[in-house]
């Protein structure tokens, strides 16, 4: 008898949240966090890649370990758990045993960017190269990982076995003496990776798009874009997207509408250290990445970020990345802007799905009053539009930063929010020094410049920066919907 009238109450508890036009058991659940890279030195700016069933994860992140390369871990069961993290092979000449030689030929790698590659079932990994013994330069590498070939209980030196890796391709090479990032010459950097993972007409099913900037250390930086048909193993490219009346850009993300058209965003600037007439633009390809409209303005900067936030000595600027959302086709851009006081996170979107003449006024996402920044973005199936960030909202002295999820199933007109962390970190309590060459306290501040989104009908997974028990670690979080 009370187990029916249990059941009659949370029938009636279920009718009554419909009836008032609010799904039953709509609030997300957060999973996490897990420290994955759980290390001594420095992990930061991740990349996340996650198939359609949301059970397979990769990650990548700067690794500055013994090996100072692109660090890596994966996860068969959804991000409950990881592989112990490793590092990409065949890129720099070390492991992280200084009697192990490494399988590349470069002294450094960096700036991962990580996808899911349907039509291969692999993911798509791409790492910046520099700093050779001899002949300095740098590269662009893509490599795959196929999680079905890989031992998760090898050696950390081993990066899970040969067999789980194809041996790296050059995707472009720059000028510069490979001594620096962002050195002088053509420096190729902030690249970030995109999948044509629709196989309707209009589309190029299994298409791999990589794009960057191309800086040159004179203030000018056009966005450049290459792309790979049969999985990273031969590339079409570079192709310069942005017009040369453009100075200094950066943060080119791609995204592919349903018709598959192409979209490549970025931030504008007159020069490095602009502050003014900073601008959010966009570009549109209808061939597939061969050629490309005019660039379009989608947003004014009013106030960037000028290189660092109050309380704190890392470095961070104003960021834009952007998805097209697969059930409007509109293409939805989010950036920070100190416009009304803090660094807060902004969103837009095509006033008409595929005309980029028109934006809607750009509106605050979820203003906390306090510092938000690196937003990344990634859009479910279903059209619900996850983005992930940093806000201080969870310390009053405005110094320890937390992370947050806003989702829009709009097109970005409005948001809700999910804490996926509540106890803020100090990002200037570990520093990011190089293992076995720097000390501890080297002095280099810097937290990264981004973290990673990426997400299914049911799910936003996170990977973050953040304080583990010895340096900082990179973090994977889960919200459910």
């Amino acid at each position: 008898m009370k187990s029916s009238k249990l059941l009659v109450a949370l029938m009636l508890a279920c009718v009554s949240v419909l009836i008032a036009g609010i799904p039953a058991f709509s609030v997300p659940t957060v999973s996490g966090p897990i420290d994955i890279s759980n290390e001594t030195h420095a992990n930061n700016e991740e990349s996340l890649g996650m198939d359609p069933s949301g059970r397979l994860l990769a990650g990548a992140w700067n690794d500055w370990e013994y090996n100072d390369g692109c660090g890596f871990s994966y996860s068969t069961d959804g991000g409950d758990q990881w592989a112990p993290e490793t590092f990409v092979p065949g890129l720099t000449s070390f492991t992280n045993d200084p009697t192990i030689p490494g399988t590349g030929r470069f002294g450094i790698a960096g700036d991962p960017a990580v996808a899911y590659n349907p039509k291969f079932s692999t993911f798509d990994v791409i790492c910046q190269t520099f700093g050779t013994k001899t002949g300095n330069q740098i590269q662009m590498q893509a490599t795959t990982f196929d999680p079905t070939k890989a031992d998760p209980n090898a050696d950390n030196n081993a990066s899970y076995g040969a067999a789980a890796w194809t041996t790296p391709v050059v995707v472009t090479t720059g000028s510069s003496n490979g001594s620096a990032k962002g050195s002088n010459g053509k420096t190729p950097d902030h690249e970030s990776v995109t999948i044509d993972t629709s196989n309707a007409p209009g589309h190029h099913y299994g298409r791999l798009f990589v794009t960057w900037a191309e800086f040159n250390g004179k203030g000018s930086s056009p966005i450049d874009i290459s792309f790979s048909d049969d999985n990273g193993k031969t590339w079409t490219g570079p192709i310069q997207i942005s017009e040369n009346s453009h100075q200094f850009d950066q943060d080119a993300r791609a995204s592919i509408a349903p018709n598959g058209n192409l979209y490549v965003t970025w931030i504008g600037s007159p020069n490095e250290k602009s502050l003014k007439n900073n601008v959010v633009e966009a570009a549109r390809s209808t061939d597939g990445g061969a050629t490309w409209s005019q660039t379009y303005n989608a947003a004014n900067v009013g106030i960037p970020v000028p290189g660092t936030l109050p309380n704190s000595q890392y470095r961070v600027f104003e960021d834009a990345w952007s998805v097209v959302d697969p059930v409007t086709g509109a293409l939805v851009i989010v950036f920070n802007d100190m416009r009304s006081g803090p660094s807060t996170i902004y969103a837009t979107h095509t006033a008409v799905a595929g005309d980029l003449t028109s934006f809607t006024a750009p509106i605050t996402v979820a203003s906390s009053g306090k510092q938000q920044f690196f937003p990344w973005i990634s859009v479910a199936p279903n059209g619900r539009i996850d983005l992930v960030y940093y806000d201080r909202f969870c310390d009053p002295g405005d110094k320890l930063n937390c992370v947050v999820l806003a989702s829009s199933t709009n097109s970005g007109a409005s948001w809700s929010t999910v804490h996926v962390t509540t106890t803020g970190f100090d990002g200037d309590k570990f520093q990011a020094c190089l293992a076995f060459v720097e000390q501890p306290d080297c002095g280099t501040q810097f937290l990264g410049d981004y973290i990673a989104v990426s997400s299914t009908n049911d799910k936003a997974q996170i990977l973050y920066t953040g304080n583990g028990d010895n340096a900082m670690d990179a973090f994977s979080a889960r919200v459910s919907f």
